[in-house]
């Protein structure tokens, strides 16, 4: 999971961390199913559901293949945007899907989101001193 640009191209053009992608297979359409990228490897996507009717949203999905994204089975919904405020989204939205279980608390998810917080801020305090 080191790059944040697969190696490969598709219909739709690289599949990039950040991406939001609606999954089209016929059982995820009625649920609105709703993934965005969070890492990628050599030959899959990494991605967490942002949105399912069926009450997945933010759990980590099964790894994607690349060669899937160039097919109808997704349909890009958001491209990224290279900025400073993608990268912090897409650092704590993986934090985020990082607490597991069957019905993770608010408590949990707060706990994961202030971990990230404390990393930044400890970033930020060496690149300044």
């Amino acid at each position: 999971m080191t790059s944040s640009v697969s190696p490969t191209s598709s219909a739709v053009g690289l599949v990039r961390v950040g991406q939001l992608w609606q999954d089209m297979a016929p059982d995820m359409v009625d649920r609105e199913r709703i993934l965005r990228v969070v890492a990628l490897t050599e030959t899959h996507a990494e991605c967490v559901v942002e949105r399912d009717k069926q009450g997945t949203a933010g759990r980590k999905a099964r790894p994607m293949a690349l060669r899937r994204f160039a097919t109808s089975a997704f349909k890009l919904i958001e491209d990224v945007v290279d900025d400073a405020e993608q990268a912090l989204y897409t650092r704590f939205l993986a934090a985020m899907t990082e607490v597991q279980g069957t019905s993770p608390s608010p408590v949990e998810y707060a706990m994961a989101a202030l971990r990230v917080h404390q990393e930044l801020t400890a970033e930020a305090a060496q690149t300044q001193g």
